[in-house]
């Protein structure tokens, strides 16, 4: 195991060196994640480290000192982690939900402290806010002394503590060793450390077998398990981990709680659950909590004394079994027992703590009365989950669906709820077909585009982004000229080019004055000098040598009138204005006036040339609107990558979607709104056709829009095309923006410089060119058309802009076509026949594997085999079961192979599932368990025709692989959760129930009453992205509820459930289900869920099954052994106890070892008679004041983890000679 989780020193230190010189330039908080405040760098507390200490003031109050346990003494002053107060509220629009109201406690160093509650009780918020991905709205938070709230004192929390999420993180294209070695690089892990730190984590969490898998193709579970591994890397101190077994397998969460137990001296270890056991077992403190409030804290002893209900009793009987003659001998010992359950073969009495005394003398007459027909039994103390579901006012037991109560034990509104679900059952039927169910479907996705790119305000922040750069140029163009046309005046002063002073021959000099007059002109000359001008005035006509002067005014006399010549440098454009300026100021001022001229210029252009300019900046913008306007169409008409990647359009298919409504119904949205763009886009085009449209000239609008529609439609079906090539790729949408936008400006300079024959080739095979030629042409008929009114129709006669004009119909064909090819190639075989797509459901060929079963094969599996090869021959389809699975395969091939001389390398194979063949019967629910990577979730999806088979057949409904017309929507509910995080639980609801053709009217009832069911009313309007893990999973079972499916598919449906939550689901499965035309298959990795719900139970273990039958039966097959729980207080009792427990069963071997939990498996013939063992345990019980023992035949549980320790760890089979040969599953015509 691990030597020793350290925190590393020298990450503080790298991280703290480098935070100073990033942190000042970088402060823009994402979603998650604290800011700076203002002007952080500024402060001394960023600078300087400053301590505070911690104060205590935590006030619970004496109503709810009670209900917390005080600390042992030894851990006082250990406190690592304390709350006090912590309060968070949400605004969504203008209603405030309250995450967490006021909670306060303290968590301890060298324990394991477990958060439990409801789903949406406040705990990942909890731990999103000591992680710091989220802020408290008030309260305060420390972790070893530092706070939480200080930005500064959180990044040195990060050294040394590590959050795992609800969530799995992981780069989907490295392999599991690339990520952790990613990880550990960015955890600042030395490079030196990186290979033996990624080693040990992988050795410790059992991944080796998987280290160069991608984590695309890792199954759920192996998944969670390479984010526990990055959570552990770097040895952190403080472990924050948030449901970290959710969807682990029973093996794995016992190896997880080891490595947890053993390693938690020392550090602080906080995580959520959802499983009571694994809390009950592993953590040492629990606190639960409840609408964000603290109910209680305290150990496992202390809640259940407080709030438990005694011991449980079960009994498995046969036939014989008289359950009132049992139940009165119940009685007889102890007159408080409650029957709190009966199935057929098992009885279930609830005994009050207080006559443990009494239960050796029990024992006894049930041993020595052989005749009550009862085969063996076992008691357990009062589980968590009862006090959970006491708390949470659950009292009743739900551990049995098919449980018949007497009289007072009448759950309350129990009637009302199966009423519900009966409803569900009867009227939730498909009841639209044909051409109006493809409308109602077509609506519905157009409904779900919608609204998702409604709330998806990246998307119109980017649409108004791309808009706005569109239209500025037009807009700063337009109005700087019509300034300087209309509203631009410049001044024109004697200044511009006479001074006085300096004389500066590149911008002014002197006026030069020539007198012709024969006498003195003092007068003029000073009323110029006045005007602050420097003059020469020289008498003559020879001013040759004067050409250093912009300006000159030469004063003639004739016939006693003055005459003034002016004359001006050739470079000065405004001169002569200026100097008549001068002289009519000069005149002023000569006759005594104080007034004065000014002058100014304005710039005057002719119609036609200002029109000239316009048009020039028309086609200045048009390169600029193409270049923009290519990048934003993918943001919206590619969201069909994302809907693959969520496996929501799987899920629609399942539903019984349409290919063709699929494309249609966005298409209804995306080309509107690309139309839409490119009229934004064209705007000025169209403000100068209002202008042509006075010299009638108004045709050019109906051209113009008739070929903006068949661009978009083709543009748009361009986009999709590409989006379903590319769907399984890496590629986003903002990747074929950019690729787009160089397309675009390729086609630009091809145009400029192409001759006519290759515009032509362009045109056709470059779907972005004919938007750009057209657009061209177009624009020099606008200019021809204003210059001269007819001259706009030789446009009718160029074959080049028809080409143009009519190229994006014909690409919209294309496209069209392409994709319903594509759709039907290489998309997943459809539900129902497609009446625009011409398609319909077929069947696929299939071979069978050649592969027979091994001699080893258990003898059940060989027979259901048979079963499975019976049913499928049998004529009368009445009689079939369900689903029929025979002889199913799967195979992974990875890499090339090489046949050459040199080369002899072969193809990677993995085996997902081998040989696998059973049944489900009319009114069975089959639970298929099995450990991480077993390839339950590949034969879900095989089954559901997700997936085609290597080998084997499925049959489903009386149709191979693919369900009937009138069956065609399948109840599903896959593992990972296929939402839409912009649409509310209710706008899911509805657009499933359109899918699978359920009437509106018909649809908003059945979604009432499954809201009522599941208890979701109060979340129907929230979005699923605002929803906690467990709500999402209600919805996503809800999902598979509409419409009444005859075949229910459900991949760990109450993952991420509290117990409340998983009891409604179990509930409304069971009675879904009484219908006996229907059956169920059910993936689980809780032991618990397969007793309560499946009639049978197969276990796979790497790809193959190794046992099938009842649980009861498996129990009794596999049961040659007693197993023996017993929950002590520490380490050290545990030892005295395990010596003890040796000497009362010398053949007993311990199981587990986990300190707290002794578990022995004791063989049958030394635990004989049980009232002997049960007096001794009592004896032990009282002897060391034990919390709490169970003294029964293996579990199911059990049963399964002894079958796992057999999964093989060669996940590919490399052997060059090997027979393991299966054909693969050819491509049939759908």
């Amino acid at each position: 195991m691990m030597a020793g989780w350290n925190v590393p020193h020298h990450q503080m230190r790298e991280h703290s060196q480098s935070g100073k010189r990033d942190a000042v330039l970088l402060n823009l908080p994402d979603k998650y994640g604290l800011p700076y405040p203002p002007l952080f760098f500024l402060k001394k507390n960023y600078w300087f480290k400053s301590r505070k200490p911690y104060t205590n003031e935590q006030s619970h109050g004496n109503i709810f000192r009670e209900n917390i346990e005080p600390v042992p003494p030894e851990f006082d002053g250990k406190e690592a982690i304390r709350l006090n107060n912590i309060k968070k509220t949400y605004k969504v629009g203008k209603t405030n939900t309250e995450a967490l109201r006021g909670l306060s406690l303290d968590i301890y160093e060298g324990q394991i402290t477990a958060i439990l509650g409801h789903s949406g009780a406040g705990k990942t918020t909890l731990l999103n806010i000591l992680g710091g991905l989220s802020k408290s709205t008030d309260g305060s938070a420390t972790i070893l002394e530092y706070n939480i709230a200080e930005r500064k004192e959180m990044e040195q929390i990060r050294q040394f503590s590590a959050v795992c999420p609800q969530f799995n993180i992981q780069f989907e294209y490295l392999t599991v060793k690339e990520n952790l070695k990613t990880f550990a690089k960015i955890k600042g892990i030395p490079s030196s450390d990186i290979e033996n730190e990624v080693e040990k984590i992988q050795t410790l969490l059992d991944i080796s077998a998987i280290q160069n898998t991608q984590a695309k193709n890792l199954s759920g579970g192996q998944k969670r398990k390479l984010t526990l591994a990055i959570t552990f890397l770097g040895q952190p101190q403080v472990l924050l981990l948030d449901e970290p077994t959710a969807g682990l397998d029973p093996y794995s969460r016992h190896q997880v709680w080891t490595l947890l137990n053993e390693q938690k001296a020392g550090r602080v270890i906080l995580l959520t659950t959802q499983f009571m056991d694994e809390a009950d077992i592993l953590s040492d403190r629990k606190a639960i909590i409840s609408h964000g409030s603290l109910n209680c804290v305290g150990s496992s002893l202390f809640l259940k004394k407080k709030w438990g209900i005694g011991y449980h009793l079960r009994m498995h009987i046969n036939e014989i079994c008289d359950s009132e003659r049992t139940t009165s001998l119940v009685k007889h010992y102890i007159p408080s027992v409650k029957l709190s359950g009966q199935r057929e073969n098992e009885l279930r009495y609830i005994l009050p703590s207080e006559h443990v005394n009494k239960f050796p003398g029990l024992f006894s007459e049930i041993d020595q009365q052989t005749d009550l027909g009862i085969v063996d039994y076992g008691v357990t103390m009062t589980t968590l989950e009862d006090v959970f579901l006491k708390l949470e006012g659950n009292e009743k037991n739900y551990d049995d669906y098919g449980v018949h109560h007497e009289g007072e034990g009448e759950e309350p509104g129990k009637d009302e709820m199966e009423q519900d679900l009966l409803f569900l059952s009867e009227m939730g039927k498909v009841t639209v077909k044909g051409l109006k169910l493809w409308r109602q479907q077509v609506c519905a996705i157009a409904r779900m585009h919608f609204l998702n790119l409604k709330r998806e305000w990246k998307i119109w922040g980017a649409l108004l982004l791309i808009s706005g750069i569109i239209l500025l140029p037009y807009i700063i163009q337009t109005v700087s000229f019509g300034v300087s046309l209309t509203m631009h005046y410049a001044e024109l002063h004697p200044g511009l080019y006479f001074q006085p002073g300096k004389w500066n021959f590149k911008e002014s000099s002197g006026l030069l004055i020539l007198n012709n007059t024969g006498e003195k002109i003092d007068n003029f000359v000073q009323a110029i000098k006045n005007q602050n001008i420097l003059m020469d005035v020289i008498s003559g006509n020879n001013i040759s040598d004067q050409l250093v002067h912009n300006g000159a005014i030469q004063v003639d006399i004739e016939e006693k009138k003055y005459r003034f010549t002016l004359m001006c440098h050739t470079e000065i454009t405004n001169c002569f204005p200026v100097l008549v300026n001068i002289i009519s100021n000069a005149f002023l001022h000569m006759l005594n006036s104080t007034a004065r001229l000014r002058i100014w210029s304005q710039m005057f252009l002719g119609e036609f040339q200002q029109e000239s300019f316009a048009f020039y900046f028309l086609e200045l913008q048009m390169f600029e609107t193409f270049i923009f306007l290519s990048a934003f169409p993918p943001q919206f008409a590619m969201m069909s990558m994302q809907d693959y990647k969520i496996k929501a359009h799987s899920q629609l298919r399942i539903s019984g979607l349409l290919p063709s409504v699929y494309w249609c119904g966005q298409a209804l949205i995306d080309i509107p709104l690309h139309f839409a763009l490119l009229v934004v886009a064209l705007l000025p085009w169209l403000l100068k056709l209002i202008v042509i449209s006075a010299k009638n000239w108004s045709i050019l609008h109906l051209v113009l829009v008739i070929f903006l529609l068949g661009y978009s439609t083709s543009f748009v079906l361009l986009l999709y095309v590409i989006a379903f090539i590319f769907r399984k790729k890496m590629h986003t949408a903002s990747f074929w923006s950019f690729i787009l936008i160089l397309v675009s400006v390729i086609s630009f300079a091809m145009f400029v410089t192409a001759i006519p024959p290759l515009m032509y080739l362009l045109d056709v095979f470059i779907p972005i060119f004919p938007v750009i030629s057209f657009l061209i042409y177009f624009s020099t008929t606008l200019k021809d058309v204003y210059a001269f009114d007819d001259a706009g129709y030789h446009i009718l006669h160029m074959d080049e802009f028809w080409i143009s004009f009519f190229m994006p119909y014909i690409h919209s064909i294309i496209f069209l076509f392409l994709l319903r090819y594509l759709v039907l190639k290489y998309d997943r075989p459809v539900m129902r026949r497609d009446p625009v797509f011409r398609i319909s459901p077929q069947r696929k060929r299939t071979y069978q594997n050649p592969e027979e079963l091994s001699e080893e094969t258990d003898r059940d599996i060989l027979d259901e085999r048979t079963r499975a090869q019976s049913a499928l021959d049998s004529a009368n389809e009445e009689e079939k079961p369900v689903i029929i699975v025979h002889n199913l395969c799967k195979e992974y091939r990875y890499g090339k192979a090489c046949s050459t001389p040199c080369c002899n390398k072969q193809q990677k194979r993995k085996l997902a599932t081998k040989n696998v063949s059973f049944c489900v019967k009319k009114g069975e629910i089959l639970g298929l368990l099995g450990p991480n990577g077993a390839g339950k979730s590949t034969t879900i999806s095989m089954i559901m025709g997700d997936m085609d088979p290597t080998a084997g057949q499925v049959h489903i409904k009386g149709a191979d692989g693919a369900a009937t017309e009138e069956n065609a929507a399948l109840g599903y509910c896959p593992q990972e959760n296929p939402l839409w995080s912009n649409l509310t639980m209710k706008e899911h609801l509805e657009i499933f129930a359109a899918v699978k053709g359920i009437k509106k009217d018909d649809a908003t009832i059945a979604i009432n009453r499954i809201a009522r069911v599941l208890v979701l009313e109060e979340h129907l309007k929230k979005t699923t992205k605002t929803l906690s893990a467990g709500l999402s999973r209600k919805l996503c079972f809800a999902l598979s509820m509409l419409s009444n499916p005859t075949v229910w598919l459900l991949d760990e449906p109450t993952t991420g459930l509290d117990p409340k939550g998983k009891h409604q689901v179990w509930r409304a499965i069971h009675t879904m289900l009484q219908n006996k035309d229907k059956g169920a298959i059910l993936t689980t990795h809780h032991m618990e869920e397969a007793e309560a719900m499946c009639d049978r139970v197969a276990i796979m273990v790497s790809g193959q099954l190794r046992c099938l039958g009842s649980i009861q039966y498996l129990k009794s097959k596999f049961g040659k052994n007693y197993l023996l729980q017993i929950k002590v207080k520490g380490v050290e009792q545990g030892d005295l106890v395990n010596t003890q427990i040796l000497k009362m069963f010398p053949q007993a071997a311990r199981q587990e070892r986990i300190s707290t939990l002794l578990v022995y498996k004791i063989p049958m013939e030394n635990a004989l008679p049980l009232s002997k063992a049960f007096s001794m345990l009592e004896k032990v019980k009282q002897l060391f004041n034990l919390e709490e023992y169970s003294f029964s035949l293996n579990t199911l549980e059990q049963v399964f983890l002894e079958l796992c320790k057999e999964q093989e760890r060669d996940y590919f089979d490399l052997a060059p000679n090997t027979t393991f040969d299966w054909k693969k599953l050819q491509e049939g015509d759908l």
